[in-house]
């Protein structure tokens, strides 16, 4: 019998993970039947001019945007769930940086938005999963970009340097900042100010973070931008062999 602290069999990272993926099929393979018979009745009515057509075509096009804004709820909700469940590696900060800044500048830019990359030298590499801490990065210069796109203009910029026995990331915007309270619940699931959020953006970045044994930190003020720093330990040192 486990001893009476050990934490119960569904509480277990994977099996919640198992549990969370088994949610998503269930919810997302009648969302795709849904989706598709909403297309073929979107054909059946497209010839008919109609008042009647044009009514139900309105009606069948709000519906498959409802769909697929509950398939995307899923889907963040499925990358919230799943951060407990890391494959680590030895990983370069500054490679994996690179490849992210690569990736998102295309669209930055055509946006108006500058990408800046600030990386030290000689960072010793972190232990994490690649895959996670990719997407935590993508999660925050996604976040710093909506922030600025309304105006047209700005700039994200992505630091890394070392504090004892952790590296630190951080990525910066100048975008319109966030209020004390907005700031404080921020992190909170499913608080969003976004019109179309889910509000599990920064809640999954800090998970990922947390299950690294790292932080995230959020700075920011109306008018002065965002700073998010994230913390992840380094690849410890091997001792020195004895002689």
């Amino acid at each position: 019998m486990p001893p009476p602290d050990s934490p119960p069999e569904d509480r277990d990272p994977e099996t919640l993970s198992r549990l969370a993926g088994g949610l998503a099929h269930e919810l997302k393979n009648p969302l795709g039947t849904l989706g598709l018979h909403l297309s073929l009745l979107e054909e059946d009515w497209r010839d008919d001019d109609s008042p009647r057509a044009r009514r139900s075509l309105k009606t069948l096009e709000n519906l498959r945007r409802q769909v697929a804004a509950m398939n995307a709820v899923l889907d963040d909700f499925l990358r919230y769930a799943r951060t407990d469940v890391l494959h680590r590696e030895p990983v370069e900060l500054g490679s994996l940086v690179e490849d992210v800044a690569l990736f998102v500048r295309p669209e930055l830019e055509a946006r108006g938005i500058q990408l800046q990359v600030l990386l030290e030298p000689g960072l010793p590499p972190v232990e994490a999963d690649p895959t996670r801490l990719r997407q935590a990065l993508l999660n925050l210069v996604i976040n710093a970009r909506q922030a600025m796109e309304e105006r047209g203009h700005g700039r994200v910029t992505l630091i890394t340097r070392r504090e004892g026995d952790h590296a630190v990331l951080e990525v910066v915007d100048d975008g319109p900042g966030m209020d004390a309270d907005t700031l404080e619940r921020s992190l909170e699931p499913y608080y969003s100010t976004k019109a179309r959020g889910t509000g599990l953006g920064l809640p999954t970045v800090r998970r990922i973070l947390e299950a690294h044994g790292g932080a995230l930190e959020l700075q920011s003020e109306p008018g002065r931008g965002t700073r998010a720093v994230l913390r992840l330990p380094l690849v410890p040192s091997s001792p020195a062999p004895s002689r």
